[in-house]
C-alpha cells in the first residue's frame, strides 16, 4: 500500500486533523463580504488578544511600509485593508497551530518554520523589486508552502526519514525524493489540508503548484513562490530536506517570470540578498518575539 496516497484520499476523514481555528474563519468570511465594515471584523479579532497585537506589530512595521503610526485595531484595520488583515490572521493561527503539534524528533520545528518564513518573505521582496501585486497572496503562499511535510511528520513519521534519507543519498530535493518513491508530495497534501481547512482556493492553488507553477492558475504569483522557495535554499535559511542543487537561469518558475516581467532580468542579486536577510529578521522577532 502507498501510504502517502493512502493519507491524501483519508485526509478528511482522519479524526484528530488539525483544526483550523474558527476565529480565522470569521474573519476569512467578513473580509471577503462586501458589506461588512472595519468594525465588523475588528469586534472578532479583539476576541483573541494576541491576533490584535500581530496586527498591531504588523502595521507598524517596515514590512508594510505604513508612513504613520498605528496605535488602534480599527486604525490598522483601514490602513492595512481587508486582504492584509486576513493574510496575517491566517498566518498566524497556522503558525499556532503548527506550535501546538506533536512532531516527530526528525523533523526540525524551528527550521521549517526558519525557511517558511523565509519563502514568505522572499517571495514578497521579489514581487517589490517587479513591481508586483499580489495583496500579500505571495507571503501567505510562501509560508504556507510546505505545511504538506507536517502531516507527513504527523501522521507518517517513517516515511519522512525515507525520503529525507533517500534525499540525501541521492542529492535529491524533498519533493523529487517522494515522487520517486511514492509518485505523490507534500505540495498536493497541503493543497488538500487548506481546501478542507476552506482557505481561499489562490492560496490552495499555489501551496498545490509550487512545485509545478506552469500548472497553476495564477501562473507567475506560483513562480514567485517556487523561485522564492529555492533561493531560500540556497541561501541557508532554514530547511526542509532538499539536497538538490538547482541554475536559476534553467528553473521553470525562473522562465515564467522572465517571459511575463521585463525588469526581473535586472534583479540586483547582492542587494537582493541583503533585503532578504534584513526582512526575514524583521519578520521572525514580529511573529516569534514573546511566544
Amino acid at each position: 500500500m502507498n501510504r502517502l496516497k493512502e493519507l491524501y484520499e483519508n485526509l478528511g476523514a482522519i479524526e484528530d486533523l488539525p483544526a483550523f481555528p474558527a476565529i480565522a474563519f470569521e474573519v476569512i468570511k467578513l473580509t471577503r463580504d462586501a458589506t461588512s465594515t472595519s468594525k465588523d471584523i475588528e469586534n472578532v479579532i479583539k476576541k483573541d488578544p494576541n491576533l490584535v497585537s500581530q496586527i498591531l506589530k504588523m502595521a507598524n512595521s517596515s514590512f508594510y511600509g505604513l508612513a504613520r503610526n498605528v496605535q488602534s485595531l480599527n486604525h490598522a484595520i483601514n490602513m492595512m485593508g481587508f486582504v492584509q488583515v486576513e493574510n496575517i490572521v491566517m498566518i498566524s493561527v497556522m503558525l499556532a497551530s503548527i506550535k501546538k503539534m506533536p512532531l516527530h524528533k526528525h523533523f526540525n520545528r524551528d527550521k521549517f518554520l526558519e525557511h517558511s518564513f523565509g519563502c514568505g518573505v522572499t517571495a514578497k521582496i521579489m514581487a517589490n523589486i517587479l513591481n508586483l501585486d499580489f495583496s500579500s497572496a505571495e507571503f501567505s503562499s510562501g509560508v504556507m508552502h510546505d505545511i504538506g511535510k507536517v502531516l507527513i511528520d504527523l501522521y507518517a513519521p517513517e516515511i519522512l526519514d525515507e525520503i529525507l534519507d533517500n534525499a540525501y543519498k541521492k542529492g535529491l530535493s524533498f519533493y523529487d525524493s517522494e515522487m520517486e518513491l511514492y509518485g505523490i508530495n507534500h505540495s498536493i497534501l497541503g493543497g488538500r489540508l487548506l481546501s478542507i481547512w476552506g482557505l481561499p482556493n489562490e492560496i490552495v492553488d499555489i501551496v498545490t503548484h509550487h512545485h509545478d507553477p506552469e500548472n497553476a492558475n495564477n501562473k507567475l504569483l506560483a513562480a514567485i513562490v517556487h523561485v522564492a522557495d529555492l533561493l531560500t535554499y540556497s541561501e541557508g535559511i532554514g530547511f526542509g530536506g532538499n539536497y538538490s542543487k538547482f541554475t536559476l537561469e534553467e528553473d521553470d518558475g525562473w522562465k515564467i517570470i522572465l517571459d511575463t516581467v521585463e525588469s526581473s532580468s535586472k534583479i540586483d542579486i547582492e542587494f537582493f540578498t541583503f533585503k532578504l536577510y534584513e526582512e526575514i529578521d524583521s519578520i521572525k522577532q514580529l511573529y516569534f518575539s514573546g511566544s
